[in-house]
């Protein structure tokens, strides 16, 4: 639901074991490594680790880079008599079988099977996932199976998926024989804090995203609340973008992520395997609601992208809970604007460790603009800022403007001040964010071609409300510099025919996606 508003391709934390999600950790490449010594020295391997923990997922990555020769059979449900087990890898591998057929008849009918696929010069793999369900009966088995072999190979190699209780059966004594015969054992643990911040942000990138749209301290809550476990993950980062969504935020704070975990996990203190269950049960529209019910919004801000369900828009919204109006000398911000940008970096969806942010965050197309023009240049913008207080010496980011009061946040805090005392406490001078168009490099002019100048030119078309005759090959001639003229003064901004970023920042207000503005309710002329 939540995929068009981000500006994402598909859902980026799905629960589904997809190879191409695989965020490799150094665990994770340990565990694949783990895997492919295993194959590569005829062996019998074991991957364990939590629920959640990737094993699934890794052995899809693990069959993506096996060669064209080998052969699987893959069984998902390990809770099967010995005889069901020899019945489904057949089934799996195309070898046929009589109708209640004896574990004699089909272990001969799969070692001849074996033997044939050896002699044409391939080799076969037999993985199952959920290990720690089998038998000792069928884990015996097992054991059997290895003993198919020619004078040069073991005839089938296996590899066993389970959770930590499948190492304590095989400790048993009954099952010494067959722990003997591992040759390859890895246990997978949990994400640590770090890794779990770049597992976000690489599922995201996966998924389309131009940046992150968690707040740090909203990564740093998911890790607490998930003891990094991916599954675990998944399921908080997908509900916490679909109840950014249901709030029109830009971005996911920690507050968001409290009340995905509080629908998710149920109950913090219980173990959260069974919930996990019941939360993937609810209909998407459903939660929706729920979360609309619990979330105080304005009518204005429930200005919703065109994506929004219309049953969401016709929900009566209460009233917002009060911020704290307070005069600006009790306002906390940050000691250093680096600190500062970060706030600001967070409304854009972007978390950025570099100390050098605003050369970092070309690399998404978006640019830093410094000026000094004052309370009045930040609202012709329409655009968050990040400014330096007299009052209290730090810095402090302006999220929200209304008719007589602004809202300024530092990393969890946020407070209400008026206009009149905000235009009086800093100098003027204000660092802002613009989305670069496609290809840009400098300001556009007369004779200019390339991909900004195509992309200049479709957005005065959809500004003029007609369809240009072609998408690409466009020079800025006499024609498109007119056109730019007639726009910058209509936006009250010299009509130079220059495309700057001043410019650029008037025109990104036509289309306005995934672009966090200081008001909702002004069109792209006047206060821009």
């Amino acid at each position: 639901m939540y995929e068009q508003y981000f500006g994402l391709t598909e859902a980026p934390f799905s629960i589904a074991p997809n190879p191409q999600y695989l965020y490799m950790s150094n665990r994770h490449g340990e565990a694949l490594a783990h895997l492919l010594y295993g194959i590569g020295n005829n062996g019998f391997i074991l991957l364990t680790g939590e629920v959640g923990t990737g094993k699934t997922t890794v052995c899809r990555c693990l069959l993506d880079q096996l060669p064209e020769n080998v052969d699987t059979a893959f069984v998902v449900n390990p809770k099967l008599t010995a005889n069901e087990l020899l019945a489904t890898i057949c089934d799996d591998l195309g070898v046929s079988y009589p109708e209640n057929a004896t574990s004699k008849i089909l272990i001969d009918r799969l070692n001849a099977h074996l033997v044939n696929t050896i002699s044409n010069d391939r080799r076969t793999l037999l993985i199952i996932d959920e290990a720690q369900n089998l038998s000792v009966e069928v884990l015996e088995q097992l054991r059997l199976l290895t003993n198919l072999e020619t004078n040069q190979r073991k005839l089938l190699q296996i590899i066993l998926l389970g959770q930590p209780e499948l190492l304590d059966t095989l400790s048993k004594q009954t099952l010494r024989q067959l722990a003997q015969r591992i040759t390859a054992s890895f246990h997978l643990e949990a994400l640590n804090k770090k890794e779990v911040t770049e597992y976000i942000v690489h599922r995201l990138s996966v998924a389309g995203s131009r940046g992150n749209f968690f707040k740090r301290t909203a990564m740093d809550r998911i890790f607490t609340l998930s003891k990094g476990i991916p599954r675990v993950i998944n399921l908080i980062c997908d509900r916490s973008l679909l109840g950014a969504f249901a709030e029109n935020k830009a971005i996911v704070s920690s507050r968001i992520v409290n009340k995905a975990a509080k629908e998710i996990l149920l109950d913090h203190s219980t173990d959260w395997r069974g919930p996990i269950s019941i939360a993937a049960t609810i209909a998407s529209i459903g939660i929706l609601g729920w979360w609309l019910l619990q979330t105080p919004i304005t009518y204005e801000s429930a200005v919703v992208p065109q994506a929004t369900p219309p049953a969401v828009m016709a929900i009566t919204q209460p009233a917002k809970a009060d911020v704290n109006f307070l005069p600006i000398s009790q306002t906390i911000g940050h000691k250093d604007r680096r600190q500062a940008l970060d706030d600001l970096l967070a409304l854009w969806g972007l978390y950025i460790e570099d100390e050098s942010a605003c050369d970092t965050v070309l690399t998404v197309g978006l640019s830093c603009l410094e000026e000094a023009r004052g309370l009045l240049g930040i609202q012709k913008y329409n655009r968050p800022a990040v400014i330096h207080l007299h009052s209290t010496g730090q810095w402090i980011t302006i999220s929200n403007i209304s008719k007589d009061n602004a809202t300024l946040i530092a990393a969890e805090r946020e407070y209400e001040v008026g206009l009149a005392e905000l235009a009086t406490e800093f100098d003027g001078s204000y660092l802002i964010l613009w989305r670069m168009p496609p290809g840009y490099t400098k300001p556009l002019s007369l004779g200019d071609n390339g991909s900004a100048v195509d992309w200049l030119v479709y957005q005065l078309a959809v500004l003029n409300k007609r369809s240009p005759s072609q998408t690409t090959g466009f020079t800025f001639d006499a024609a498109v510099l007119n056109q730019v003229r007639r726009f910058q003064t209509s936006v009250d901004i010299t009509a130079n025919g220059i495309v700057d970023p001043q410019t650029w920042i008037y025109l990104n207000n036509i289309e306005g996606i995934n672009i966090p503005l200081l008001r909702h309710d002004n069109h792209y002329l006047g206060d821009g």
